[in-house]
Parts: C-alpha cells; structure tokens; sequence
C-alpha cells in the first residue's frame, strides 16, 4: 500500500498537470478499442475510427437475379442488364465532452499497481462505451425539456430510432402484447425482405434488457433442452430466434425492437480527441477532461424493421 506521500508523487509523474492537449492517434484508437471491447454491442456493429471530417457509408443493392444464360458474340438483352440500387448515408462526427472528478481516495482504493493513466482508461472508456450505445439508439435532437443527465445525453444526435422512425424506406412492425416467441419475432421476421433473410449470423434483434430477460423466460419455460440451458446455463451471448442473435442494448427501451443486419448499424468516431488531467492538491482530486466526435447512421433502411407499439 502506497503511503499518501508516495501516491502524490506518483500522480505528479504519471499525469499531465497542464490542461492537457490532443491525444495522439494511436491512444485514440486505443481508447476507443477499449470502450467497444468493454461494450457487448459495440463489438456487433460497424466501427469506423479515424474520421477527419465525414465519411460516406455506401451500399449497392443488387434484389433481383442477374445471371442469364450466355450466347456468344451476342451482347444480353437489354431486359437482362440489371441496373443496381445504391443507399448512401455519412457519418459526421459531432462533439462531446465528458468531464470526471476523481478523488484521491477513490484512487488510493481503487487503483492496483502503478499505471495510474491505464487504470482511468479503463473505467472511463467503459462509461464511454455505456454512453455511446444508449446515445446512437435513443439519441434524439428534438429531446424536451432538457433536464437530467440522460436529456442531456440525447439531445447530441438522432439516433437508429429516430432515424427509422423518419424513413419511409424501413419496414414497421406493430408491437402488441408480451409473447416474443410466438407473435412478435416471428412477425418482425415476416417483415424483413427476402434478401436478407438467409443471412442468419449476420442478423440481430437489438431489444432492451427486460426483453432480453423475458424471451429468455418463455424459453425457459419449455420443457427442452434449450429451455433447461436458460434456466442453469451461461446465456448472455446465445439466446436466439430461427438461429437470429438477441443483443441486449444499454438503455433500450421495452417497447423498442431493431431487427437488421449487425453491420448495417453504424458508429463513426472523429480522429480528434483530447484528454486533460489536472491535480487539485487542496482538493484532493483528479480533474479529468476528455473531447471526441462521435456519429451513428444506419446504411440501408429497408435492411430494417422497427417494432414499437
């Protein structure tokens, strides 16, 4: 155990006294590494790192089948051409900040061995990841009035909610009732169009916490194998519907579900990020200051559907 003499000065060595400065791009990409490696969701999305300013999320749709039968020295029909769609959207990072105040006797009982800055790391980008999951589902601009943490925090941007919620183009599903098992996955799957529904491993049902918990009971319920692996087992990674993953998001709420390709869910972060850290010794903390850019887009809406009641 560090005496407080010895703790003091090994603040002093390990943390920037002055207000601090850009990180550079090796500890932002570390950073952020950390946040989605500590973040369940994050890890199934797309992750784009780096942005300088914006960058184009596009996708070219090919619905319908393209191969003919070749005849040769004869050009295709001009019925058999076929014409691609293409869905374009950008990532433009805004920015937020995030500002700690860590006592030293929070430190001094918390933090194990020397690498003071590695240890903060760590529990910042888990708050970081937290945030960033409930901001890019339920972030919403038009969010009133602006009170609490939460309001705050949603405010930033619009998130995949409320951009489904504006494009004609996703398909929406009426919730109604509480059987998951029977009526509601069953009749979001019903919805999503045929081109994506044999991509089984690539799909997810994006649900709240208490969803999560509630599938899991009716499952649990059956007398199966299935259902006696919910009961005793390790679920928290394998509940899934006709072999589609259920991901259970931070700060979902209840009556929202997101069916769609994992990787259809974007979230862009800026390359510009600062961390300041100051000591206050009559204080007796750590005043931590970290800026990003953060964005989230969806790339192709008909890729998804959106169950609300």
């Amino acid at each position: 155990m560090l005496s407080n003499e010895e703790f003091i000065q090994l603040l002093k060595a390990q943390i920037t006294t002055s207000v601090g400065g850009q990180a550079s791009p090796q500890d932002v990409e570390k950073f952020i590494d950390l946040a989605v490696d500590q973040t369940a969701v994050l890890q199934d999305l797309r992750v784009e790192k780096n942005i300088k300013s914006s960058l184009n999320l596009n996708s070219i749709e090919l619905g319908e089948p393209a191969m003919v039968k070749a005849t040769e020295g004869a050009d295709p029909n001009s019925a058999d051409v076929v014409t691609p769609s293409f869905s374009k959207s950008s990532l433009t990072p805004v920015e937020v900040l995030m500002a700690y105040d860590v006592t030293f006797s929070f430190l001094e009982q918390n933090i194990e061995g020397d690498d003071v800055n590695e240890a903060l790391n760590k529990i910042f980008a888990k708050r970081f990841g937290k945030d960033t999951v409930q901001l890019i589902f339920n972030g919403d601009t038009a969010t009133s009035p602006v009170s609490s943490r939460t309001d705050k925090l949603l405010v930033i941007l619009d998130g995949f909610i409320k951009q489904a919620l504006a494009d004609s183009t996703v398909n929406d599903y009426t919730i109604s009732g509480t059987d998951y098992l029977g009526t509601i996955f069953p009749g979001m799957l019903k919805l999503l169009p045929k081109d994506y529904k044999d991509q089984r491993s690539e799909l997810a049902y994006f649900v709240s916490a208490d969803v999560y918990d509630a599938y899991a009971d009716q499952i649990g319920s059956r007398a199966t194998a299935l259902g006696d692996m919910v009961l005793v087992g390790d679920y928290s990674r394998a509940l899934t519907y006709k072999g589609i993953q259920l991901r259970p998001v931070f700060g979902l709420g209840d009556t929202d579900i997101i069916l769609t390709l994992k990787r259809n869910l974007a979230v862009g972060y800026g390359r510009d990020m600062t961390i300041g850290r100051d000591i206050d010794n009559r204080a007796r903390v750590v005043k931590v200051t970290i800026t990003a850019k953060l964005d989230a887009k969806y790339v192709v809406g008909d890729a998804i559907v959106l169950g609300q009641p």
